[in-house]
């Protein structure tokens, strides 16, 4: 059971005023109580949890939690059952002053319709996806998951880049590689792990895998949520900045 710590005074308000209505996305009733009747998936807004990190600039948010940044819960620890996994990238300015992101995608294909002067056409065009000698990339590649935080299957997204990658890549390769098996047959357990190096400390994921005996409820859910954009969060967390509430982009989510 993943262990909330507590909520900031500097919550994320919750954002239900993204998108609706988008290509592929059912308004089908939520499961939900009385007085939401008349609420549909096009009306929620799915949070993120972001890893936060010692340069991050949260006020009331210790480094090494994971933190919701909707809603402004943080966690110790938080066990899930992912669903499903996509690959984007993201172009921050080298101003570490600028917190939003230049440019981005959530397919690694093309730049995501929220930014209205992308950087190219298409990713394999962008000069800033490209290595430049042994100079790496500025835009970052990055990988987004969908799951389900236990016990109380609340969807969430995770999304992780830089130094966050590797560990991530690892789990993923432990259930892809094995015959058979969907990414929700396994729950997974996510705590923080300090690194340190010569001038400077850093957090990343540590994962711990478990076997499902039954995965039947995950892989309802994978149904249920399957044509879930992340776009949808980020377009949510940019309103949420432009209104005052204040979050590090660059900081909070390696």
């Amino acid at each position: 059971m993943p262990r909330k710590k507590k909520e900031t005074a500097n919550q994320f308000a919750r954002e239900t005023g993204g998108p609706a209505g988008q290509a592929g996305l059912p308004a089908y009733p939520i499961e939900g109580g009385a007085g939401l009747e008349h609420i549909s998936r096009e009306d929620i807004i799915i949070p993120r949890i972001v890893l936060i990190q010692p340069t991050s600039q949260i006020e009331g948010v210790e480094q090494g939690v994971f933190y919701m940044n909707l809603t402004g819960e943080s966690f110790d620890t938080v066990e899930a059952v992912f669903l499903k996994v996509t690959k984007g990238r993201v172009l921050f300015a080298e101003d570490r002053t600028e917190q939003k992101p230049l440019c981005g995608s959530s397919d690694r294909m093309k730049p995501s319709p929220r930014f209205e002067n992308p950087m190219a056409a298409l990713c394999a065009e962008c000069d800033y996806g490209k290595w430049n000698s042994k100079k790496p990339p500025g835009c970052n590649e990055t990988y987004n998951l969908l799951g389900v935080m236990l016990p109380d299957d609340i969807p969430f997204w995770w999304s992780v880049k830089s130094t966050a990658i590797s560990p991530t890549k690892r789990f993923i390769s432990a259930i892809a590689l094995r015959p058979q098996k969907n990414l929700f047959d396994a729950k997974i357990t996510m705590r923080s792990q300090l690194v340190t190096q010569p001038g400077k400390k850093y957090h990343v994921p540590a994962y711990t895998l478990t076997w499902l005996k039954d995965s039947s409820l995950y892989a309802d859910l994978y149904t249920k949520y399957s044509h879930e954009e992340i776009d949808r969060t980020f377009v949510a967390e940019e309103a949420a900045t432009t209104n005052g509430q204040d979050f590090d982009w660059q900081t909070g989510e390696e």
